[in-house]
């Protein structure tokens, strides 16, 4: 039953992020860090396994309320106090990332399917329209066709519990890519009131805030590693790397897509590749936080097989996504970024030969590459005009 009395935004309501939303996402940043350790702590691929999964979880946990806080007037004391508890539950489930294949993954497992089932459920009473309380619906659906698998990895040893876990989270990535459809049951995105600027902006914020943890990371790093000589050399190199990651991200990519979701009816679709985006983007932090640590703590050491994966998979990541991002909702190619990862595959190949400092800036100057390529494409669409592209 539809609730009479709404909690929808309204056009008065404004589309400002809230000073709420941004203290929530500080719970996921912490998230993000304790995702970074874990791998840190365990370089292998069956710990890269864990943390992939337990990333889909955490960040379905983030976009599923940001959507809902998107959807709803966050100045209604019901959102907030939805947000409040969201926030509480979801620092427990964080904190028990590190033991989560441990003897804590009761703890992360009932808190996810906590928030994800009861978050869920109570959007089902906040007044929605049709269309949208049509889509909770088919959300809920498919997070009880995952939860069996949550409940169940918990009974078991680390080994099987990645697997159920596995599964669980492919389900859940299933539905979001998706859009929950069911047979016979399909979301109309133009019919979905969902103000594609904002939910974008949210997008922004919260990898604004995660790149920020990622220099905090390596801030620590240079602080426990300061007799070493080399300190200000691979230090710098690191910092390097977060500004091109964030000129690649917000000077011209962020203006041209608020524009082109504008110009949009169909905003649903655009928002999901964005938030499907964000996840690939975030991945790629991971792996240049944990880089650049251990560049930072042995840079005159020569790098092993995992340490060179973290260097160069990080930049690869995020170049992969930006460049399917702007294809498919800008329409346009990029070929600096396909040169790019190019040429992170050819200096990868050659860095285990040399200090891992030198092998950190190979890892470095594609992303600065395309950073100047955009700068300059700005520059010769200035001259021409509106009618160039990105």
């Amino acid at each position: 039953m539809i609730r009479a009395r709404s909690l929808m935004r309204s056009a008065a309501s404004g589309r400002e992020v809230s000073r709420l939303e941004l203290f929530f996402d500080l719970v996921f940043v912490f998230a993000l860090s304790q995702l970074s350790h874990h791998l840190l702590e365990h370089p292998s691929w069956v710990a890269a396994g864990e943390t992939f999964v337990l990333l889909l979880a955490v960040y379905k946990v983030w976009v599923y309320t940001t959507w809902s806080a998107t959807l709803l007037d966050t100045s209604r004391l019901e959102v907030q106090w939805m947000l409040l508890i969201v926030m509480l539950v979801s620092l427990f489930m964080n904190a028990s990332i590190g033991s989560a294949f441990g003897a804590f993954g009761w703890l992360f497992a009932a808190s996810y399917l906590l928030v994800q089932l009861g978050r869920g459920a109570w959007m089902l009473t906040v007044g929605l329209d049709r269309t949208t309380h049509s889509h909770f619906v088919r959300t809920l659906i498919w997070g009880c066709m995952s939860g069996p698998f949550w409940v169940a990895g918990v009974f078991f040893d680390p080994g099987p519990r990645l697997v159920f876990w596995g599964v669980a989270a492919a389900i859940d990535l299933g539905g979001h890519m998706l859009a929950h459809r069911l047979p016979g049951r399909k979301t109309e995105g133009s019919q979905v009131p969902l103000p594609g600027e904002r939910i974008f902006e949210r997008f922004a914020l919260f990898y604004l805030i995660a790149l920020g943890e990622t220099i905090i990371s390596t801030g620590l790093a240079i602080a426990g590693n300061l007799e070493d000589p080399l300190i200000l050399l691979t230090g710098t190199v690191s910092l390097a790397g977060s500004v091109a990651i964030w000129w690649c991200y917000f000077h011209g990519l962020e203006r041209e897509t608020l524009a082109k979701l504008a110009s949009l009816d169909d905003q649903f679709r655009p928002g999901i590749l964005a938030g499907n985006t964000l996840l690939v983007l975030l991945a790629g932090l991971i792996l240049v936080a944990i880089g650049d640590q251990l560049v930072i703590s042995e840079p005159g050491a020569r790098p092993g097989l995992a340490t060179v994966l973290f260097l160069y998979g990080g930049p690869a990541l995020f170049l992969a996504a930006r460049g399917v991002f702007i294809r498919r909702v800008l329409g346009r190619r990029r070929p600096p970024d396909l040169a790019g990862i190019g040429a992170l595959a050819v200096l990868a190949g050659m860095s285990s030969l040399l200090p891992a400092f030198v092998a950190a800036m190979g890892a470095v100057l594609p992303l600065i590459g395309v950073a100047v390529s955009d700068a300059a494409h700005r520059r010769r669409r200035a001259k021409q005009g509106p009618a160039g592209g990105f």
